[in-house]
């Protein structure tokens, strides 16, 4: 028997998984570091927000290409930030979908915007 055929022939058979699994990684660290990315840009959001400078948020949130939107609640004014995030892998985009979105918000005691 020839064994040198028979691991190239265990290896061509695993190695679609391999790559599934791979590509699956990659796009849930891509999630996981867009998630990161956007509380940064939450943070630098809310400075910007506090000083009551609302078209400069949008203008930022436009050049980070993030969706940008607030609700007041009483006292509250909570700041939301989203983005979506393409899925390339092929089993986890049929799980999740193509597209995947990020959130971030935070809430601030009493910065009404006018």
């Amino acid at each position: 028997m020839n064994k040198r055929g028979q691991a190239l022939v265990e290896f061509i058979l695993i190695l679609p998984v391999l790559l599934i699994i791979l590509m699956s990684l990659i796009d849930v660290g891509n999630i996981f570091m867009n998630k990161y990315e956007l509380n940064k840009d939450l943070e630098t959001i809310t400075t910007i927000y506090e000083n009551r400078d609302k078209k400069e948020v949008l203008a930022y949130a436009a050049v980070e290409g993030i969706e940008f939107s607030e609700s007041l609640n009483n006292h509250l004014t909570i700041l939301t930030l989203k983005k979506e995030i393409d899925i390339n892998a092929p089993i986890l985009s049929n799980i999740i979908g193509k597209k995947y979105i990020v959130e971030a918000s935070r809430a601030i005691y009493g910065a009404e915007n006018d």
